[in-house]
């Protein structure tokens, strides 16, 4: 496992962004990318772990924790998933409108657009970039 620094920028059209540094691990698997972090207090979820399963074609997003979800980002692709928390479950449906990887040298870089719909709410569109870096 490499110790790695995790950039998320996240945030709806017309509206400012939110980022989030975490430090987390990255483990190169079969085919694919694992990242795993703990989320913080500052984006609400304390005590919840993510897992990001990253390659070519899709990113999936799971979380363990106070809140349990797994959410597949593929590029005109619409994942329906069951969100749950401690009070409670929700359904939701996440749709990618685009999503690209690009590796360089130590660093990885993966941008989505996409509609999160929560309990039959059409949500509206957001964009996603994640920087990860690995630290030596």
């Amino acid at each position: 496992m490499q110790k790695v620094k995790i950039e998320v920028l996240n945030k709806k059209i017309q509206e400012e962004p939110i980022e989030v540094v975490y430090m987390g691990n990255l483990e190169e698997k079969d085919g694919y990318t694992s990242v795993t972090y703990e989320e913080s207090a500052l984006t609400g979820m304390e005590g919840v772990f993510t897992k990001l399963h990253i390659d070519q074609e899709e990113m999936v997003l799971f979380r363990t924790g106070n809140i349990e979800s797994k959410m597949i980002f593929r590029k005109d692709h619409k994942d329906v998933f069951v969100y749950k928390m401690e009070v409670g479950s929700m359904s939701m449906a996440v749709e990618t409108k685009e999503y690209s990887i690009q590796e360089e040298e130590g660093t990885t870089h993966v941008y989505i657009r996409y509609r999160l719909d929560i309990a039959g709410d059409v949500g509206e569109e957001n964009e996603m970039n994640i920087h990860i870096t690995k630290k030596s």
